[in-house]
């Protein structure tokens, strides 16, 4: 199961990840949306993992003359993205079951039946799956109006993965409206959280609804668009436990790397949940220091 892909140098650390765990063919694909930093490689990924009961998941796209004009205005290299995986898929003969476009509302209303296998490798476990955004009547807008988006991030995929309840939040780049619609009782039962869009100001209101339950969260970072917002990290540290895939550069114990790995291990028994996290290269734990605590404060 693989959620987005970047390289930098034509290197693609999730290859080297897949390989620890000698993954060679993908069950589950989810291209969240068309920006520079989720997509390079996912093509790739699927021409040379592709399995026959793959299904790949993506934003809605609105074919005609919007969707060519986004990919370009995004980045030059995301409509030939599109069209490799494209034409991996358009002629198989289980089409319909590959590609999966998303459009959502917010709530539980999209589910997708999942099954994960169990540690011992000798049986399946049932899980509930379901799509929150991008939410379709706003997405809907644009194309009855022929906008073009100005934003990709209006086109995340996000979504919950719960497992024997334990509800798992892979938030994407959701903001702004899009995230405001999701479910307040939806976010309040969620446990761990891949915080979206690197901890923008815009998803703030996923931050704030959370509730008591909360255990963990992760996030990314993208320094050119000046993320993370250390307002949205306070609030995810206070509630919970916060990891960043890069610390800060000034943090004189941390040495530096040009990656981030967060690794959470999940046993699920009748009796407890287990975690056990492993951090690697320049990723850690988020603490608010006294100074940042009382500077959110006021």
């Amino acid at each position: 199961m693989v959620i987005d892909s970047y390289e930098k140098e034509d290197f693609n650390m999730i290859r080297k990840v897949l390989s620890k765990y000698h993954v060679d063919k993908l069950d589950f694909v989810c291209w969240t949306h068309p920006h520079c930093d989720h997509s390079p490689g996912i093509d790739s990924l699927i021409r040379d993992m592709f399995n026959e009961n793959m299904v790949i998941f993506s934003p809605k796209f609105y074919y005609g003359n919007l969707m060519p004009d986004l990919l370009k205005s995004e980045s030059s290299k995301t409509p030939e993205i599109f069209n490799n995986i494209w034409n991996q898929v358009k002629d198989h003969p289980s089409f319909s079951e590959i590609w999966r476009t998303i459009s959502a509302n917010g709530d539980a209303t999209h589910p997708y039946l999942l099954q994960l296998l169990t540690e011992d490798g000798t049986s399946y476990k049932d899980v509930c799956f379901f799509f929150l955004t991008p939410i379709g009547s706003r997405t809907d807008v644009f194309a009855t109006k022929s906008k073009q988006f100005e934003k990709p991030n209006e086109l995340s995929v996000s979504f919950i993965l719960s497992v024997d309840g334990y509800d798992f939040f892979f938030g994407g780049d959701t903001e702004n409206e899009h995230a405001a619609g999701i479910s307040k009782e939806i976010v309040r039962g969620m446990r761990w959280i891949k915080v979206p869009h690197h901890c923008s100001l815009g998803a703030k209101c996923i931050a704030d609804s959370i509730g008591p339950q909360f255990d963990y969260a992760a996030s990314t970072v993208f320094k050119s668009s000046n993320l993370p917002q250390e307002e949205i990290q306070i609030i995810y540290a206070k509630k919970g436990t916060l990891h960043m895939t890069q610390l800060e550069e000034n943090d004189e114990y941390q040495p530096l790397y040009e990656y981030g790995i967060i690794q959470y291990d999940y046993q699920f028994s009748n009796d407890e949940t287990i975690v056990n996290i492993n951090t690697f290269g320049n990723a850690g734990q988020y603490f608010v220091s006294k100074t940042r605590s009382s500077d959110s404060d006021e």
